[in-house]
């Protein structure tokens, strides 16, 4: 029997995705390992090759270098790998990593949908301001929010944060990101977890910890979808048609001084 075709999500309820950048969004794992590897190098420690540091990578990011040394790093050690890192991301980001495939599909068709989305990221905040400006992806997200503080840390206090600044009911909101971690501080905010297989971690690992993993961004999308009781997604017209009028304007970005450094962690 042939099913009807899905409905437009104007007949329900509204929901919102809160979409994680490095690995997620931005398809950047060549720069980060290039960058990492560099680190290591500083460190006295051989390179690795992406399976590796796709099957050891975890988050807090001190213990995934610990993974590779055998031991925790010193502080000492943990300040000169992050410093070589933060120096060397922002260059081969910059010139390598671009949109996921199929990245402004999907934020294209979940706000023609009539639904909303925001972004949080353990990028540093002034710099994500600028990256998603000028990957012309700003006016889909009604909040923008990266890492303030230190490197190092987990996702956890600033998906709580993240989710009572939306002022919106949790079971109406879901999380989308490529780690472990992100997945614990959606449940820690109280909001669905879907996880993709695409950036920093393995389907396999992902899989441990228990949500629902896709390996495009579409897949994801449709994840939270059904958590969230929504029809499945319409691909968006301006997809469809090759041709893109641009994000719809959700107002002015939160502003801030231009970045010193741009690094995920």
């Amino acid at each position: 029997m042939q099913q009807p075709p899905p409905v437009r999500a104007e007949s329900v309820h509204p929901g919102h995705l809160v979409f994680d950048f490095n690995g997620t969004l931005l398809d950047d794992n060549a720069a980060r390992l290039q960058a990492l590897n560099d680190s290591l190098e500083a460190l006295g420690l051989a390179p690795i090759e992406m399976p590796e540091y796709r099957r050891t990578f975890c988050v807090p990011v001190p213990r995934f270098y610990g993974r590779l040394m055998g031991r925790r790093p010193t502080e000492g050690e943990w300040q000169l790998a992050d410093g070589v890192f933060q120096r060397n991301y922002l260059e081969y980001a910059r010139s390598g990593a671009r949109l996921m495939k199929g990245a402004e599909e999907v934020l294209a068709a979940w706000a023609d949908a009539g639904h909303t989305q925001s972004l949080l990221s353990l990028h540093t905040h002034e710099a994500l301001l600028v990256e998603v400006e000028r990957l012309g992806i700003a006016g889909y997200f009604t909040l923008v929010d990266g890492r303030r503080g230190p490197t190092g840390g987990t996702k956890a206090e600033a998906m709580r944060r993240h989710v009572a600044a939306l002022e919106l009911r949790p079971e109406r909101v879901a999380a989308i990101g490529d780690t472990r971690d992100d997945a614990l501080a959606a449940w820690g905010a109280g909001v669905s977890a879907v996880l993709f297989s695409g950036g920093a971690q393995s389907a396999d690992d992902l899989a441990l910890v228990g949500p629902p993993v896709a390996d495009s961004l579409h897949g994801a999308a449709e994840y939270a979808g059904r958590a969230l009781g929504l029809p499945p997604l319409i691909p968006s017209q301006r997809s469809r048609s090759g041709e893109s009028s641009g994000p719809p304007p959700h107002g002015a970005l939160e502003r801030g001084t231009m970045p010193r450094s741009s690094t995920p962690w």
